[in-house]
């Protein structure tokens, strides 16, 4: 501690009336009446002052002129007016007040019976001095109300401690606090996030510089106007703040003793994902360290600005309801020819699914003048998309189908039997699809004569949807 005893030797300077007399390291005192001791500061204890992870400690001494007679206390108080005073008329320079509460002392001195000098520690806090680095941190002790009859000169009371930081600390000491390494942080799907039935919680670190210290707290503050001022920059592209219901944030944390990281945790509900799908926007947030009650901030990687890609809800197989109202329909009557060749249509409807069966059906498809479709010897073709709900292998069933079938998914045929025979097992197919995916969807379907149904069914079994059922309305769209 040889530097530290020096510097805060040299640190030390007493206000002596206007600085007449700066050789003193506590300004010397009128003597007292006869029957009163005089009082003398010493300054610090040379060889006392230690510095450890969290504070400084700062012994001073006063003396006495004799040996006192009795046992008294001289009092102490901070004089921060001193303090602020030589700062704001240029009497130090490159100096900043030491903050009240940064700063420990006793309220009085105590003298013993038959000796001449008592000391006292003031302790300051080291966190203090590490977020000044490169300052003066000053502070000021008054003596005052002496009792048993001793006396202090008036205007002869104060003791200035004035701690050169750059003497005592290095860049690489301060415990600085650093939120997720600073800069941008890119959430994509991947193992840097919780996946839970509700939604993901994506774990933000902070992390704490040099040895770690006792118990405290910091907090996190969510700055949506920063958002906006990088999209109106064009620094953030297709991206969004999400609104506050949309998800939760630990706005304060707690690193406890002995800790040298601690978690933050961003959660975020699927059904907002989900929500998000059409829109294919990365949700960022600017998030920031504040209020710390030890330690330093660090001035560019205490905050953090967080861009979650939409990526990330491909881990989320909860089933996706659409809003669908079908597939586009059209119907050909009199003929079994692929209903592709170039022909128009009979009629042209919204259906809402593909199950059909019974006297109902083709009787109920008419067209504009209000003739019904041929019951023998017609097809149908249904079209648009399939919002695929969860992600897995999905089974296509076209086994209640009578008679001919085909199945197409994003234009390759996965079922191909378009032929004069019905209901035959075989007709089934199994494609993997991602979830909230829109797939391009084409159905055919023949029929010779005789009897005739129609129903397109799924299941998809590694995602927990199994039995055979039809493709509801939600999930489809009649999109051209």
């Amino acid at each position: 501690m040889k530097k530290i005893i020096y510097t805060l030797l040299i640190g030390l300077t007493i206000i002596v009336g206007a600085y007449s007399c700066k050789e003193s390291q506590i300004e010397d005192l009128k003597l007292p009446d006869p029957a009163g001791k005089s009082i003398t500061g010493e300054g610090i204890v040379v060889g006392n002052v230690t510095m450890d992870n969290q504070f400084v400690k700062v012994p001073f001494k006063i003396s006495l002129s004799g040996m006192a007679e009795e046992a008294f206390q001289v009092g102490l108080t901070l004089n921060n007016d001193t303090v602020t005073q030589l700062i704001n008329n240029g009497g130090l320079t490159n100096a900043v007040l030491m903050p009240s509460a940064a700063v420990e002392y006793p309220n009085v001195i105590n003298v013993t019976y038959g000796t001449d000098n008592a000391e006292g520690i003031a302790i300051v806090r080291r966190s203090v001095l590490e977020r000044y680095l490169g300052k003066k941190v000053v502070f000021a002790l008054k003596l005052s109300a002496p009792g048993k009859g001793n006396k202090i000169a008036s205007g002869k009371s104060t003791i200035l401690v004035i701690i050169n930081t750059s003497d005592l600390l290095k860049q690489s000491d301060i415990h600085y606090l650093t939120f997720q390494g600073g800069g941008t942080y890119t959430v994509v799907q991947g193992p840097n996030y919780q996946v839970g039935p509700a939604g993901v919680t994506i774990p933000l670190i902070i992390s704490l510089d040099n040895a770690p210290t006792t118990a405290f707290n910091v907090k996190i503050k969510d700055n949506v106007d920063t958002i906006a001022t990088l999209l109106s920059a064009g620094t953030l592209t297709n991206a969004i703040h999400l609104a506050a219901k949309d998800f939760t944030l630990d706005t304060l944390v707690r690193f406890n003793t002995g800790a040298s990281s601690a978690t933050v945790r961003l959660s975020i509900p699927w059904p907002v994902f989900d929500a998000n799908i059409v829109a294919n926007k990365k949700f960022a947030f600017a998030l920031s360290l504040s209020d710390n009650t030890n330690h330093v901030i660090h001035p560019t990687k205490g905050k953090v600005i967080v861009v979650v890609d939409p990526s990330v809800n491909l881990d989320n197989n909860s089933p996706i309801i659409g809003n669908g109202t079908g597939l586009i329909a059209k119907y050909y009557t009199n003929t079994q020819l692929a209903p592709d060749d170039g022909r128009e249509p009979f009629a042209t409807r919204i259906d809402g699914t593909i199950e059909f069966s019974g006297d109902g059906w083709p009787d109920n498809v008419k067209n504009t003048a209000g003739v019904s479709l041929s019951r023998d010897n017609f097809a149908s073709k249904w079209s648009g998309e399939f919002l695929a709900p969860v992600r897995g292998d999905y089974i296509f069933y076209q086994t209640r189908w009578d008679d001919g079938s085909r199945l197409y998914i994003n234009g390759k045929a996965i079922i191909d039997d378009y032929t004069t025979q019905w209901d035959k097992p075989e007709r089934k197919a199994t494609i993997r699809l991602e979830r909230g995916i829109k797939y391009r969807i084409e159905a055919h379907h023949r029929e010779n004569v005789g009897g005739q149904q129609a129903y397109l069914e799924y299941e998809v079994p590694s995602a927990g949807i199994t039995g055979k059922r039809a493709i509801p309305r939600t999930q489809l769209f009649p999109t051209p």
